[in-house]
C-alpha cells in the first residue's frame, strides 16, 4: 500500500472532476485515513489475549486495520487513472508520466534502501539476497524464497505494498493508452477483478500445502484487484451513470460494512490467515467498499465530504508516504523498550501499549516532515521540467457507457 501524493493542482471549473488534476481535499483526507489505520494495526499491535472481553474486542478490531493499505490501492488506481485519462491526448504520454510518478517515490524508497546499506556492516545486517529484490521491485513476488531478511532494528517487510503500485503501473498506463473507451477500460477491471479473486480462492483452497501463507496477500497477482476498483470507479464516474454511481455509493458502503462487521464478529476479527471468506471475498468486499467510500467523498457537501476534509486528516495524507516508509522501524526500535518501562513502573500493559504507540507517534511525525520538506521536496520541484500542457475544454455529448472514449478533464 502504499501512500500516493495527491495530484497536482490546477484551475478548473469542476471542483468534483475524478482524479486527475483537480485537487479534491476530501481525497487528502481519505488517504489520512489510511495511514492512520496502518499506524493504528502496527504500533498497537500486542497479545490479544488481555483477560478482558472489552480489551480482546479492541485488540482484535485494530488488529483488522491493516486493510489501510487496501483503501491506499483504491485511492491510488483511482487518482492515477484520473491523471493518466487527462493526458491521454499529450505528447510524451508515457515519459511524463514515469518520470514524474519516478521524481515521487523512488528518492525516498531507494534513499531508504542505501541507508540501509551503509549500515549493513556497523550493524551486522544479513540480507540473504533480498537486497536484490528490493533494489528491482520485487521482493513481494520472491514468495519462493525462504532465506532471512534481518535487519534488526529496522523493518522494510511493509514496502511490499509499494512494490505491487509500482509492478501495477509499469503495466496500466498501457493498457489505458491503447484501449482509451472507458466502457473497454471498465470492462477489463471487471473481469481482471474476477479473475484476480478466482486466483485467490485457489490460493487459499491451496493454503495447507503452500510455504508461504503470503501468496494470496502480498503478490500483486493477488491483490491488484483493489487498485483496479479504483481505476474502475474513475472510468465510472467519467460516464453518464456518474450521478447514479455517486447515488449508489452510500447503500453500497453501509451494506459492506455490515457484512464485514458481521464477519468480524463471527471470526473475531477480519484476520485473513485462519480462514476462508475474509482473504477471497472478503478482500473483494472490501475494496468494493473502499471504492464506494471514495465516492461518497466526492459527493458535494455531504457529510463524508466534510468529514474528509478535516485539517487533522488531511496532514495525516498529505505526509502518508514518509509516514509510511519509517513508522515501522521507529516501532522496531521504541516500541519494545517504551512497553518494558512503562509495564515495569506502573502495571499495565494497556498503558504500555498505549505509550509505545505515543512514543512512536511522536518520533515518526517530525521525521517524515523533515524528510518531506527537506529531502523529497528538491525531487518534487523537478516535476516543473516535466509538466503536462493540457488542452482547452471542450463539451461532451452524452454517449452513455456504449461508445464513449476517454478525454481531457471536464469534458466528461
Amino acid at each position: 500500500m502504499s501512500p500516493v501524493p495527491p495530484p497536482p493542482s490546477a484551475p478548473s471549473g469542476d471542483k468534483q472532476n475524478p482524479g486527475g488534476f483537480t485537487h479534491i481535499p476530501a481525497l487528502d483526507g481519505v488517504r489520512g485515513l489510511a495511514i492512520l489505520l496502518i499506524l493504528f494495526v502496527h504500533l498497537f499491535n500486542s497479545n490479544p489475549e488481555t483477560g478482558s472481553r472489552f480489551l480482546n474486542f479492541v485488540s482484535q478490531t485494530i488488529a483488522s486495520f491493516y486493510f489501510g493499505v487496501n483503501l491506499f490501492f483504491v485511492l491510488s488506481g483511482f487518482l492515477i487513472t484520473g491523471i493518466l485519462l487527462d493526458t491521454l491526448h499529450q505528447p510524451h504520454f508515457f515519459k511524463t508520466f514515469y518520470i514524474r510518478r519516478a521524481l515521487r517515490i523512488f528518492p525516498l524508497y531507494y534513499g531508504v534502501l542505501v541507508l540501509l546499506f551503509l549500515l549493513t556492516r556497523p550493524f551486522h545486517f544479513i540480507w540473504s539476497g533480498w537486497q536484490y529484490f528490493f533494489l528491482t521491485y520485487t521482493a513481494n513476488l520472491a514468495f519462493w524464497y525462504m532465506h532471512p531478511l534481518i535487519l534488526a532494528p529496522f523493518n522494510i517487510n511493509h514496502f511490499w505494498s509499494l512494490q505491487v503500485e509500482e509492478q501495477f503501473y509499469l503495466v496500466w498506463p498501457f493498457l489505458v493508452y491503447g484501449i482509451r473507451r472507458l466502457r473497454s477500460l471498465i470492462r477489463l477491471t471487471l473481469i481482471a477483478c474476477t479473475v484476480i479473486l478466482l486466483v485467490r480462492v485457489v490460493l487459499v483452497a491451496l493454503r495447507p500445502q503452500l510455504l508461504n501463507i503470503y501468496l494470496p496477500y502480498a503478490p500483486t497477482f493477488s491483490c491488484a484487484d483493489n487498485i483496479l476498483f479504483g481505476c474502475g470507479l474513475c472510468c465510472l464516474l467519467r460516464t453518464s451513470a456518474r450521478q447514479r454511481v455517486l447515488d449508489l455509493a452510500p447503500r453500497l458502503f453501509a451494506i459492506g460494512a455490515v457484512i464485514l462487521a458481521s464477519t468480524g464478529l463471527y471470526y473475531h476479527g477480519l484476520v485473513w490467515q485462519t480462514n476462508f471468506f475474509i482473504p477471497t471475498l472478503g478482500f473483494t468486499l472490501i475494496g468494493v467498499s473502499f471504492a464506494a467510500l471514495v465516492a461518497m467523498a466526492l459527493r458535494p457537501r455531504s457529510m463524508t465530504q466534510r468529514f474528509f476534509e478535516n485539517k487533522t486528516l488531511r496532514f495525516f495524507g498529505k505526509y502518508s508516504y514518509g509516514l509510511y516508509v519509517f513508522h515501522y522501524s521507529v516501532d522496531s526500535v521504541l516500541t519494545g523498550p517504551t512497553r518494558l518501562f512503562v509495564n515495569n513502573h506502573f502495571h499495565s500493559k494497556g498503558l504500555a501499549v498505549l505509550a509505545g504507540a505515543c512514543v512512536v507517534m511522536a518520533v515518526t511525525v517530525p521525521i517524515a516532515l523533515f524528510s518531506y520538506h527537506f529531502y523529497e521536496a528538491p525531487f518534487l520541484k523537478l516535476k516543473r521540467y516535466f509538466s503536462y500542457n493540457r488542452p482547452a475544454s471542450l463539451p461532451l455529448k452524452s454517449e452513455g457507457l456504449s461508445t464513449e472514449k476517454a478525454l481531457p478533464p471536464h469534458q466528461v
